[in-house]
């Protein structure tokens, strides 16, 4: 996405989140990619976070590795526009104009990038983009914490495109595939088909949610479980989008992102409620690393491999 060097190469990604930090690198980004490293480093009482983020970077010798990293969900929008008729020269331009009512602050103080958008099922309808926009404070606080650890950075991506790079090595996503990813306090759920982001949504609940919703009612009833329902209501919504807004036949299956603790009866419910082939990723089916992931691992992680399974060049 943000990008700030023209030559990419393979990335090690470094993720600051709200428990410390996540970072991975991949050797090989062949049919199984293997991972070189992945770590997470939880944040010291004893010590700034800063601190332990410029020792971890030292530590670890990533100083010369191009870097990538994430904003965090909330902290950018994504829009969906018609691509303006332009050449290729005038687009940036254009692309701001067009947005710049579509957003709560002044476009000047706004980083934009755009990445392709699929055609919807209506006839003669023109060019689609997505547009990724955020805050130029915010994008320059993601790159001075890194770059004060002394990290190369070399672009900032965003989580949906991120999920992407792991759906797309998910057998379903031939079909098309609905991926749930759920981080503490709030989620995402992205529909991807053939390496193709079709459709994302931010969910305003996350696992700490629905793991109490599941025990407060038994976790494998139908009747009763309000947490669940409410996941359940987002996902049939943006599935009939999909299907409706793309034209597209109905999704192979859901698959839901390991979580650090389990979610007792959720793929039973998700089942039941949707009529879909559901079950919870493994990550050491799509990546080899000398010791398997854990799922606990897996759940820290996940945004830090999918950063460095990126493989396309920045659009912009």
């Amino acid at each position: 996405m943000f990008s700030f060097k023209a030559k990419q190469q393979s990335l090690v990604a470094v993720v600051p989140g709200p428990m410390g930090i996540a970072m991975a690198a991949v050797r090989d980004k062949g049919d199984k990619p293997r991972l070189e490293r992945c770590d997470f480093i939880p944040w010291d009482d004893a010590q700034p976070n800063d601190k332990l983020l410029a020792q971890t970077a030292k530590r670890l010798n990533l100083g010369k590795r191009p870097c990538t990293t994430l904003l965090d969900i909330g902290e950018y929008t994504v829009l969906n526009v018609d691509a303006p008729d332009v050449p290729p020269e005038e687009l940036r331009a254009a692309i701001r104009w067009q947005i710049k009512d579509l957003i709560d602050f002044h476009i000047d103080d706004a980083v934009v990038d755009i990445f392709d958008a699929p055609g919807n099922a209506a006839q003669g309808r023109q060019k689609s983009l997505y547009v990724v926009v955020s805050r130029t404070s915010t994008v320059r606080e993601h790159v001075e914490q890194l770059q004060d650890a002394e990290l190369n950075l070399e672009v900032i991506d965003v989580p949906e495109l991120v999920l992407r790079n792991i759906t797309a090595r998910l057998p379903e996503d031939e079909g098309g595939v609905g991926f749930i990813y759920l981080a503490r306090e709030r989620g995402l759920l992205v529909v991807t088909r053939q390496s193709t982001l079709y459709f994302a949504r931010t969910l305003e609940l996350g696992a700490d949610f629905l793991r109490q919703a599941g025990e407060d009612s038994g976790g494998l009833s139908l009747q009763g479980n309000a947490g669940f329902d409410r996941l359940v209501l987002e996902v049939q919504r943006s599935l009939d989008y999909y299907d409706r807004y793309f034209g597209q036949p109905p999704v192979a299956g859901l698959v839901i992102a390991p979580t650090e603790e389990p979610l007792p009866g959720l793929e039973d419910y998700l089942h039941d409620a949707l009529g879909l082939a559901v079950r919870t990723l493994d990550l050491n089916e799509i990546v080899a690393s000398d010791t398997p992931l854990d799922m606990r691992q897996q759940a820290r992680c996940l945004p830090a491999i999918g950063a460095a399974l990126r493989q396309e060049a920045a659009s912009l």
